[in-house]
């Protein structure tokens, strides 16, 4: 990686939040980090692997989803930032597999960072080895916190009200930018395809919101009242 790709990295990946291009290129050697690159529709890890590392996208989009019994695939998380971290709960999991799977949903470049280094005190006394412990139980701190969300929005007894919740969630100054398409908002959401559409077509008609792709702007306030 480039200094520019550091420096993009350090402000955007909260794992590196205090620490300089210096310290972060020495904490990358030192801990056996690796960039490894996946085509589209690559497997990044599957449901029963053990976690290894500490994934960090580089570029591209990747999905997080799990499988049902009936074979229906549910997406649990998308990641298309430039320092979005995933799969990191599961290193410090009693379970120590994953329970969802990961795959690429555009070309990525994934900086690798193996699980020991955080588990064992640095040989190379690196400074800021006790600073990425510190970071590192911020990030699961937030991670806790989403699946919280999460968990909110499915326990909705409609699915507008799932709806209205998920956008609440991503609303800034009346305007919640939906980081999926339909089909991956159903998938979300646990619904169907026509059945998210044609609930937000009828949330437009009745005056709540107006649809401009995946944005979604709120014209009336009173539609956070129906969260339940």
């Amino acid at each position: 990686m480039t200094d520019k790709d550091l420096n993009i990295l350090i402000k955007n990946c909260r794992l590196f939040d205090s620490m300089s291009i210096t310290e972060v290129k020495s904490l990358i050697t030192c801990s056996g980090a690796i960039v490894r690159k996946y085509k589209k529709g690559n497997t990044i890890f599957s449901q029963d692997d053990e976690p290894e590392f500490i994934n960090i996208l580089l570029k591209g989009k990747v999905i997080i989803a799990n499988s049902t019994v009936n074979g229906n695939q549910h997406i649990i998380s998308i990641f298309d930032n430039i320092g979005d971290m995933f799969g990191e709960v599961f290193l410090f999991s009693f379970n120590r597999l994953y329970e969802n799977f990961a795959f690429a949903e555009k070309d990525c470049d994934i900086l690798c960072i193996p699980k020991r280094f955080l588990y064992s005190p640095c040989h190379n006394s690196c400074k800021k080895h006790n600073q990425i412990i510190a970071n590192m139980l911020g990030i699961l701190a937030d991670k806790a916190y989403f699946l919280n969300q999460r968990v909110q929005i499915l326990s909705c007894n409609s699915l507008r009200a799932k709806l209205i919740r998920l956008i609440f969630q991503y609303t800034n100054d009346n305007i919640a930018n939906i980081p999926f398409g339909r089909e991956q908002l159903a998938s979300f959401l646990g619904s169907t395809r026509p059945s998210v559409s044609r609930e937000l077509m009828k949330m437009q008609s009745d005056g709540l919101i107006e649809i401009k792709k995946n944005n979604i702007k709120i014209l009336d306030l009173k539609i956070f009242d129906e969260i339940n």
